[in-house]
């Protein structure tokens, strides 16, 4: 959240005078805050009052429709209370008007408001449904029109694939694949871009700008250079790339000093929140003795007319090239994987992904899915190729990047072998033969 508060910070003084290049300096007495952070912490106040009322975190989920309906009563109330208490910050007419409402009904805006205020969204989700849905019932609270809740969805999804680890490849396939075509550089439009309100053409050339960084700094840099709407780009780009590659200490205490004391509080309880949300999840190798906890859970679900015992023995034998991961709150285990690491292929890294397991208790609560994503970051930059077997449903895998290899390359009829690679190891490897497929693992 605080890198869409940066972003529009350092865009206030470009937004009417553009600046199309990256040299400037960050900060300056000219810059203040607009109606893009003011918004922001108030959409970030209406997911924290939900979870606060509801008083229990196993009552939020994919699945709790008074969760969702909440949060939307709530994003009303705290944007309208926060813009009221902060009236001469930017906002559009449209948008000042539903503020000052007694009965605000949504009014088929495409604004690019709708993204700039929904990164917290991207940041609480726990899972990517979730995710998809704070996006669209904070949204359409105002911006109900298909593009205005389509920049915001793009916005929130790529924010919370960068935080649980997708490389920007990933995340630009995802938003090639259900958003907008990329089909440009911000070198290629610099000259030609021009200020525009809309979500359709200031989120793409957001994504864009995080796309071609190389710190987060420098994707604040790239986003003002593309001139436009400077506050609001640079506050979409700025949340994805904090996602991605977290903030500097020193820019984020230089811009906390652009907040007076009410929106500091805002702040503070935020990362009070996040931290609550997170406290005593472990990302770690699995103990020895945790391993039987394991197999019991693993036998339950796969036993393949084995005895337990031999179950175990097969398993066992992963254990000697390969590292279990689970993920846990202390010693209860929410999920585990096995990341083997197998023989090179095409002169690459090559890896496995097997034994994915939630226990059944922690189903639907996209532990799975953040686990597999920090096993991935850990090797991401090899330049690997990663396979799996899905014998259940390879629709999640290819919400991760893996691709389901052709027919030529199935070696197992009952189970899918996909992989997870760059575009050309993906068209290297399927000009290869499918004798370097590694076998059912």
């Amino acid at each position: 959240m605080l890198g869409a508060i940066i972003g529009d910070i350092v865009g206030s003084r470009f937004e009417f005078n553009n600046h199309r290049s990256k040299a400037f300096d960050l900060f300056t007495d000219n810059c203040r805050i607009t109606d893009d952070t003011i918004m922001t912490l108030a959409v970030a106040s209406a997911i924290m009052e939900a979870e606060e009322q509801l008083e229990s975190a196993a009552e939020i989920g994919d699945n709790n429709r008074e969760y969702y309906r909440l949060v939307e009563v709530l994003a009303v109330k705290t944007m309208q209370n926060l813009g009221r208490s902060y009236p001469n910050y930017g906002y559009g007419d449209r948008f000042a008007q539903w503020l000052s409402s007694d009965q605000p009904k949504p009014y088929n805006s495409f604004g690019n408001g709708a993204a700039m205020r929904i990164s917290p969204a991207g940041f609480a989700a726990k899972t990517e449904t979730e995710a998809r849905i704070l996006s669209e019932v904070i949204t359409r609270v105002s911006h109900n029109h298909p593009e205005g809740l389509k920049g915001a969805e793009a916005t929130v999804m790529a924010i919370y694939m960068a935080r649980n680890g997708a490389d920007k490849q990933a995340i630009r396939d995802r938003i090639n694949g259900y958003f907008y075509t990329l089909d440009f550089t911000i070198d290629g439009i610099r000259d030609t871009y021009r200020f525009n309100e809309t979500c359709q053409e200031t989120v793409p050339q957001a994504i864009t700008a995080f796309l071609e960084s190389t710190s987060f700094e420098d994707a604040i840099r790239t986003a003002i250079s593309v001139g436009g709407d400077s506050d609001t780009l640079a506050a979409i780009t700025g949340a994805i790339a904090e996602a991605y590659y977290g903030i500097p200490e020193n820019i984020k205490e230089k811009a906390l000093t652009y907040l007076d004391t009410n929106l500091q509080a805002i702040y503070e309880a935020w990362q009070e929140f996040k931290k609550k949300r997170s406290m005593n999840i472990t990302f770690r190798p699995a103990k020895l003795q945790e391993r039987e906890i394991l197999f019991r859970e693993g036998y339950r679900e796969w036993p393949k007319n084995r005895t337990f015992e031999e179950y175990c023995s097969d398993n066992a034998k992963e254990d000697e090239y390969g590292i279990r991961y689970i993920m846990a709150i202390d010693d209860e285990i929410l999920s585990s994987v096995i990341l083997l690491e197998l023989k090179s292929i095409m002169g690459k890294k090559v890896y496995g992904i097997g034994s994915v397991l939630t226990p059944q208790n922690h189903t639907g609560k996209g532990y799975a899915t953040t686990l597999l994503r920090k096993c991935l970051q850990q090797i991401e930059n090899n330049d690997p190729l990663i396979f799996l077997y899905s014998d259940i449903n390879p629709a999640f895998y290819q919400r991760l990047s893996f691709r389901i290899l052709p027919l030529e390359f199935q070696k197992v009829k009952k189970s899918t072998c996909m992989v997870r690679c760059r575009d050309e190891n993906w068209e290297a490897l399927l000009k290869s033969s499918v004798a370097l497929i590694p076998d059912y693992f």
